[in-house]
């Protein structure tokens, strides 16, 4: 069985080198080996796992050290294999992660805190090699794959973990595939019958927008036919389409056409022949081609109205498409360094680890901070030059003035928000445009701590009062 296991995993993998599918066949083995007698709780060789976590991420072409270390993932923790052997074996990269998805032994610490110290150790990993968080992801969608055969009671807060931290991992690291299937298999466990009604609602839909799509594409494609490559509708996830029919959202807000060129250039060209086909609808075009809000969503948004129903666009080129399918192994297919793999793994979770470490006493704190500041969905605000801050939901004008710049942050005696004057602990909201207002003294006072929401802003009031 293990030797058809094997062979069928190297025949799903079609872009390694010959002298790296052989070294995954020793990964395989030596795995194999050191599970030997192993079963899951669906009863079958426990070897069945790691070889499914390896070939989720063979669908976003992931590196052979990824690969060897999805094989190896639990090897250290459910064996009796030290993390020694695997450096002995196959390197100090692959050690490095998998030594960082490797939680810590139960007895070792207070069981109140288990959950807490294991999240704490994954991401400060996975900050210095982001592979940890990518194999962590999917590790945790195979096992909500078979999460059926858990007891009720396990099942529960399993999916609810799965939803408020792996999904919003995903996201981060632009696996989106993952973070769909993450959501909709957490949803179907916590919520049985919202997860039915929401379904058969969007299918209904479903029929109704498939014929505003045939109405527009053979229009859409005569105009644009020298320069758009593709033309499909879909439709946002179904937990993400539930979250915002909860806001009251509409339900084409949930429908939109995906509109693939061959430049970036021709996207600008392919918004011209949409917007004038159809009225656009006001305020809703937003460019992140020109302002970046994520490596992985290099495109243009917008909305017109069809037979009067308002209709979402989507405009991005082939190649940031592919960018946006790859998710972050497409940023790690060029055998970076260590020291750019560092750095590319700090850009992507921001700096808001070390931030949250810095101001907690215990794994405990640091666990509910951090899922605010790194997992909470995350909004765009602009400075008036149109610069972008990223923010988690819930930020304030002080967390703006900090992430900005901590020296204008500490003068600040006001603000505008879109043009009108706002106290500065106001709510920011997602594409928002502040500006900043200064005098000549120092303005932070002890007030502003109950208005910091996030690490960064908190740590940096705390230091300037100490110094005051």
């Amino acid at each position: 069985m293990a030797d058809a296991l094997k062979e069928g995993l190297i025949k799903k993998i079609d872009y390694l080198p010959r002298k790296e599918l052989e070294l995954l066949k020793v990964a395989f083995d030596f795995a194999e080996e050191a599970h030997d007698g192993q079963k899951r709780a669906t009863g079958e060789p426990y070897i069945t796992h790691p070889i499914a976590v390896c070939e989720i991420l063979l669908a976003y072409h992931a590196d052979i050290t990824t690969l060897i270390s999805a094989l190896l993932h639990d090897v250290v923790e459910d064996t009796s294999v030290p993390i020694l052997e695997i450096d002995r074996r196959f390197g100090e990269r692959v050690a490095e992660i998998v030594e960082g998805l490797t939680k810590v032994e139960k007895g070792k610490v207070r069981k109140e805190e288990y959950s807490a110290i294991n999240t704490e150790k994954l991401l400060f990993a996975s900050v210095k090699d982001i592979r940890v968080a990518a194999v962590k992801i999917a590790d945790r969608l195979h096992n909500m794959r078979t999460l059926a055969v858990k007891r009720v009671e396990k099942k529960v807060p399993y999916a609810n973990e799965t939803l408020i931290f792996f999904s919003p991992l995903a996201e981060k690291l632009g696996l989106y595939k993952l973070q769909e299937e993450l959501e909709e298999l957490g949803f179907s466990y916590l919520n049985p019958p919202k997860f039915k009604n929401i379904k058969t609602l969007m299918n209904n839909y479903s029929n109704i927008f498939t014929k505003i799509y045939n109405n527009c594409a053979i229009e859409i494609m005569k105009e644009g036919a020298p320069f758009i490559t593709e033309l499909k509708w879909t439709k946002v996830p179904l937990y993400q389409s539930y979250s915002l029919l909860q806001e009251e959202h509409d339900l084409a807000d949930l429908f939109f056409i995906n509109v693939i060129t061959k430049s970036k250039m021709d996207c600008y060209t392919a918004l011209g022949v949409i917007h004038k086909l159809y009225k656009p609808s006001l305020h809703q075009m937003v460019d992140n081609i020109a302002i970046e809000i994520s490596p992985f969503l290099k495109q243009i948004n917008t909305k017109v109205l069809i037979n009067n129903i308002e209709v979402h666009f989507i405009i991005k080129s082939e190649k940031d498409r592919e960018i946006y399918d790859a998710g972050v192994f497409g940023l790690l297919r060029n055998g970076l360094t260590m020291e750019e793999i560092r750095a590319l793994s700090g850009d992507l979770l921001g700096d808001s680890i070390h931030a949250v470490k810095s101001i907690t006493n215990t794994p405990i704190e640091f666990e509910e901070l951090i899922s605010f500041e790194l997992l909470q969905r995350e909004m765009t605000v602009f400075t008036p030059k149109m610069d972008v801050i990223a923010l988690p939901e819930g930020s304030t004008i002080i967390d703006f003035a900090f992430s900005l710049n901590p020296q204008i942050a500490r003068k600040m005696s006001n603000a505008k928000v879109n043009g009108e004057w706002k106290p500065i602990h106001t709510v920011v909201h997602d594409m928002d445009i502040v500006e900043i207002c200064t005098t000549s003294k120092e303005m932070v006072s002890f007030d502003w701590l109950n208005y910091a929401q996030t690490s960064k802003a908190y740590k940096a009031i705390s230091e300037l009062l100490k110094i005051q």
